[in-house]
């Protein structure tokens, strides 16, 4: 891992992510890119565009936030650590977007309360689309970790081929950590397998990808969330894998993700990671029982 992104607008929990993404730079030498999006509107002026940015009151919130970053630096957790600050105009999550392919991002860190409280607009929905839209793994923090360990990590899976190519930066970070990888298939009354087959196809990802210290579960639930978080707090899990396929639109809208409503409510941080969407015939994706 050598680069991770921080978006940041110097809240409570903008600062727990910022927190957690130092200390996983001081274990992996990580260099730290931490920017601040100032969301201006724009004002017409008859065929013309004038962005506010141009104004004194874009020039005092630039002074704010250069003032804010310098306070951010001097905070002990940041002592020791390669960080790069910048400050940018633009729309919050596709600006974030850009910025991760432009620096060969490899994690961005975002604070998160979820969908109740203040400030949404950044910390809440924000974190949704960039988890399903950003090309690399996305870590949701919605706590302070003073010392952010993963000893357990649930990676929630179908554990069809459509996920085979997340699973390397699952073990990846896995190794980081020396965590104990938990696989899990959730089974409810709408989306059923069998024992056997379900844990075929666990074991069978487990050894293609060579793991190490994983265990094999299912558990069953009324909802796919609620089976995901009900384990995750049953085994204390110190991290919650998981995939989304980063869908937009109408078929985002219609299919919904699994992965926003768990990082709405899940307590626990969530690792996100994008699963491209297959054009494969049927049998494929899913292998025949």
């Amino acid at each position: 891992m050598r680069n991770i992104l921080v978006p940041t607008d110097f809240s409570e929990h903008a600062d727990y992510a910022t927190e957690v993404a130092a200390q996983i730079s001081k274990k992996t030498g990580a260099k730290l890119y931490i920017f601040h999006i100032i969301n201006m509107p724009v004002q017409s002026d008859s065929d013309r565009f004038v962005e506010y940015s141009s104004i004194p009151e874009g020039l005092f919130l630039i002074k704010l936030a250069e003032k804010n970053f310098a306070k951010l630096l001097k905070k002990p957790f940041m002592k020791g650590v390669k960080a790069v600050t910048a400050i940018d105009f633009a729309s919050i999550y596709d600006r974030i977007t850009k910025l991760a392919k432009k620096h060969q991002i490899d994690l961005i860190v975002m604070g998160s309360h979820g969908t109740s409280g203040f400030r949404e607009e950044f910390i809440g929905s924000t974190t949704e689309k960039v988890a399903r839209l950003a090309h690399c793994p996305v870590l949701t923090i919605k706590s302070q970790h003073k010392k952010f360990e993963v000893k357990n990590m649930v990676f929630a899976s179908n554990f069809y081929k459509e996920t085979d190519h997340v699973v390397p930066k699952v073990r990846q970070f896995a190794e980081i950590y020396g965590s104990n990888i938990h696989l899990l298939k959730v089974n409810t009354p709408y989306h059923f397998e069998t024992t056997r087959y379900a844990t075929k196809l666990m074991e069978d990802m487990a050894k293609k990808h060579k793991m190490h210290h994983y265990s094999v579960n299912i558990y069953n639930d009324e909802h796919l969330e609620s089976g995901l978080i009900n384990y995750s707090n049953d085994i204390n899990a110190d991290l919650i894998v998981m995939g989304t396929h980063g869908r937009t639109g109408l078929s985002h809208l219609i299919n919904g993700s699994l992965a926003e409503d768990v990082l709405n409510h899940a307590t626990r941080p969530v690792l996100t990671l994008k699963i491209k969407e297959p054009k494969v015939k049927y049998g494929t994706i899913a292998p025949i029982k």
